[in-house]
């Protein structure tokens, strides 16, 4: 059965505040002062559903400027990732926080107990450090919706800075909406992107094989603007390829305006990391946080893969997710198509896994598949378009023999010579319930997905049931295929493929 979005699933889904101008940022000390990547509870329409108490921090009157101070609950020891149990916020609290914003380790308990414990001890806001890099939504829980002040999420690696900080003094943060006068902006949702983070050489050998659109949207947030510019840029090895900038567009306050640029491409295209960034003139403007997109891609020698890709080709993967009603199998896939396919086999699949905290990856048993994927249909507007004529063509199984928590492993499996034209998805596949799958947060494929390739990026499938769209276009599944050129396998077809039936 199609389903085009994994909505009701998500056990921690990272969405982005699309035109809202909410922050959050530290006001002092001027060391570590700035704005601070989030998400929040207080983003109604955004947040999930659940925090029915919840003050909207849209409105400017529900902003909250305040002292940060740690909570304290009196547990004795340390968790996992060595900060104090007792920061963890999930028992009544023993410290008085009445004015000052609260700040809690993330670990064991709900989001909603950990707030409304510091809402009982007076906190006016809350701000959660992840225990490890990336960003999640808040899941409400039991207690969601009996709380009436906002909370913000933060990444582990600001969280250590910010906490780091209070040691040495006290820190006063900003969270909420601020009215500007000028603020022009650009959101991840709404640029296009490379087709894939990275995309091999063998398919990109010349300006008719591999390009890039190029385009966006810039929001109005302050008054008129009669001069609304956007730029584009395209650079690699630190040499600048391609470089366009927009005409002055008049754009009025609370309006927004797509920017078209011609497509980028080159007669031939040289191995390595690229990198797109789209910015907005700054003159004047008073939130420049919201005014640059940028994102690396690469042209590999072997790689293919939806998630960006670091210097040294390993994925970069900032969140770990799976179904939260998993009962059963769980594939995170990545599609693959492409018409000059076959110049390559398909040699193993990349892939990183989690486990909740306590619990250990070792013995834990894995699957990495390529399935033929036959439902024909053009883009994700056919209604044709769906997930019920697969074919399982290689596989291989691994089981963790150490507890390699967010490292990237590679599982070969025997050589498969691809097919111009023919649809794959490459998956990782677990009925390890108790295991999450890497995941790239770091951007958005909407507009690719939604007006321009309208092409699927992330395939999941979740106890049979196969979702085109995922977990969402800002969630990109963290599988990467390795491939060789060296095309002369005759035996294509694996002897030990488990016989799991077709989902």
């Amino acid at each position: 059965m199609k389903k085009l979005i994994l909505s009701t699933l998500i056990v921690n889904l990272c969405l982005v505040n699309v035109f809202s101008q909410i922050q959050f940022n530290i006001e002092s000390p001027a060391s570590i002062a700035g704005d601070v990547g989030f998400t929040t509870t207080a983003d109604p329409g955004v947040s999930p559903a659940g925090w029915t108490a919840t003050p909207d921090l849209n409105d400017t009157a529900n902003a909250v400027l305040d002292t940060l101070m740690f909570v304290e609950d009196g547990t004795t020891g340390a968790n996992p990732q060595g900060n104090p149990i007792s920061q963890e916020g999930c028992n009544p609290l023993i410290n008085d926080l009445t004015g000052k914003i609260a700040v809690i380790w993330r670990n064991t308990c709900e989001f909603g107990t950990k707030i409304l414990n510091a809402e009982n001890a007076g906190a006016r806001a809350v701000i959660i450090i992840n225990r490890e890099a990336g960003l999640v939504n808040m899941a409400p829980g039991a207690d969601g919706g009996l709380v009436t002040i906002p909370c913000v999420f933060v990444v582990n690696a600001d969280g250590v800075i910010i906490a780091n900080e209070m040691a040495n003094g006290p820190v006063v943060a900003f969270m909420g909406t601020k009215l500007f006068s000028n603020n022009l902006s650009i959101n991840e949702a709404d640029v296009i992107r490379p087709k894939a983070g990275s995309t091999p050489l063998e398919y990109a050998q010349s300006s008719s094989e591999y390009e890039v659109q190029l385009g966006g949207w810039v929001v109005n947030g302050g008054a008129d603007s009669a001069n609304a510019i956007l730029n584009a840029k395209i650079t690699f090895g630190g040499t600048t390829l391609y470089d366009q900038t927009s005409a002055p567009s008049p754009l009025g306050s609370g309006d927004s305006a797509y920017f078209a640029f011609p497509t980028f491409s080159q007669a031939s295209y040289s191995a390595g990391m690229y990198n797109l960034t789209y910015s907005i003139d700054t003159t004047g403007d008073e939130f420049q946080s919201d005014n640059l997109v940028s994102q690396n891609f690469h042209i590999s020698n072997n790689k293919f893969s939806n998630v960006t890709l670091d210097s040294s080709e390993n994925m970069n993967l900032g969140a770990f997710y799976r179904p939260s009603d998993a009962v059963g199998s769980i594939s995170m896939c990545a599609p693959f198509v492409d018409p000059n396919a076959s110049r390559m086999a398909a040699m193993g699949i990349s892939f990183a896994a989690s486990t909740a905290a306590g619990d250990s990856l070792t013995g834990k048993f894995f699957s990495v598949q390529a399935w033929e994927w036959n439902d024909a249909f053009v883009d994700m507007e056919d209604p044709a378009a769906d997930v019920t004529a697969v074919n399982l063509v290689a596989q291989s199984d691994y089981v963790y023999n150490s507890d390699l928590q967010n490292q990237e492993i590679n599982v070969p499996f025997t050589p498969l010579t691809l097919i111009d034209n023919q649809r794959y998805l490459f998956c990782v596949n677990t009925f390890e319930l108790n295991t999450y799958i890497g995941f790239d947060n770091s951007l958005d494929y909407n507009l690719n997905y939604s007006e321009v390739y309208k092409q699927p990026v992330s395939v999941l499938e979740d106890n049979g049931s196969w979702y085109l769209a995922g977990f969402g276009t800002d969630l990109t599944t963290g599988v990467s295929v390795e491939l060789s050129n060296n095309l002369n396998v005759e035996d294509n077809e694996l002897s030990n493929i488990d016989a799991y039936p077709n989902p």
